[in-house]
């Protein structure tokens, strides 16, 4: 009797030894996806639409991610230019160009990333450096209890009776540049020529209560009441508002601004084929849905179906993507530099 205890632990043992080596062996053999993300409530819509159903999908595949927004990934990209670190970069279409422009990308094609063959016109870019996987609306967002009627125009920012109630983000910031190139029209600016805005900002600016550098930054100062207007985007307005902050956004008479985001792979990342994969589960049309009700950022996969509700909630459709402007961001990030180094002198100080 002690002889067959003996040979069932024994026998127990091994197979828990195997079955041991069996979980170390396929721990070892996941690979580690390191990929940046806008953080905040963005990350945790991100994680629901995206990250875990695709690492349902894909057991093989982890994914790390880390909060970074657009200059701080630019920094990245170049700092491990020669050891890639990091593979999947998040971030708007003003870095993801740069990005381009600098040769830190490794591009796509409908063959390694298949859903890109769904994305409407508007959303592939040259040479498929790079894929779009959302955009939203550059808007002014507002108390929809304290400015009534809502505001209709930019030139509502100098109105007297909000001196002191308003927040401009810094040139930056994707926010505050499209802000920027806004009032370059408003004002009979250019990018080449940009005086007359450089002059109304000084006029708003004892008006300008803070200029925030970081979204989670201006969600407190609406959130507070510490100020009632701002330059924002649509989605992070709706984030805001499904929390109970009576926040409303609105796309002024002069237009609104196309924020696109992409997702970059790193060139000379060691997890290619991971990193394409990735990419591929947030372009297709399941993930894009779930995004898009959770994050309430619009989808660029035209064969995307969204529910009624957020449907009527977010900008999308063929419609708005001729309705918003498109700047020229590779002009715009040759300027930036120089506008930057203005701004901080006659502006913020």
């Amino acid at each position: 009797m002690n002889g067959m205890r003996l040979h069932k632990r024994i026998a127990f043992g091994l197979l828990a030894g195997m079955v041991l080596a069996a979980c170390t062996t396929f721990a070892s053999a996941q690979t580690e996806l390191v990929v940046t993300n806008y953080g905040g409530s963005f990350e945790d819509g991100w994680r629901k639409s995206v990250v875990e159903p695709f690492e349902k999908a894909h057991p093989d595949i982890k994914v790390k991610l880390v909060q970074k927004l657009v200059f701080e990934s630019m920094a990245l990209m170049r700092a491990q230019k020669n050891d890639v670190r990091v593979d999947v970069f998040m971030m708007d279409e003003v870095g993801a160009a740069q990005a381009t422009a600098e040769g830190l990308v490794q591009p796509v094609s409908p063959k390694t990333v298949p859903h890109l063959a769904e994305l409407y016109p508007e959303f592939r870019v040259a040479d498929d450096a790079f894929c779009k996987f959302m955009f939203d609306a550059a808007v002014i967002a507002y108390n929809s209890q304290q400015v009534k009627p809502a505001p209709d125009s930019y030139k509502d920012f100098w109105d007297k009776k909000y001196a002191g109630r308003i927040a401009i983000n810094n040139l930056d910031s994707a926010t505050g540049l499209s802000f920027f190139l806004m009032l370059l029209k408003t004002e009979g600016a250019t990018m080449d020529k940009v005086d007359p805005a450089f002059a109304a900002m000084k006029r708003l600016k004892p008006s300008i209560l803070t200029f925030p550098e970081q979204h989670a930054q201006l969600a407190q100062l609406f959130t507070q009441g510490d100020i009632v207007m701002a330059p924002w985007t649509s989605d992070r307005a709706l984030l805001l508002a499904s929390k109970g902050v009576p926040i409303a956004w609105a796309i002024p008479k002069e237009g609104g601004i196309m924020q696109e985001g992409g997702l970059v792979i790193a060139k000379g990342t060691k997890h290619l084929d991971a990193a394409q994969k990735y990419v591929d589960f947030a372009l297709s049309r399941e993930a894009q849905a779930a995004n898009a009700k959770y994050t309430f950022l619009s989808p660029t996969n035209s064969k995307t179906v969204l529910d009624a509700d957020t449907a009527k909630k977010i900008p999308n459709g063929p419609q708005m993507i001729k309705t918003l402007t498109r700047p020229d961001w590779k002009k715009a990030n040759e300027l930036r530099p120089q506008w930057i180094d203005r701004w901080n002198r006659e502006i913020t100080q």
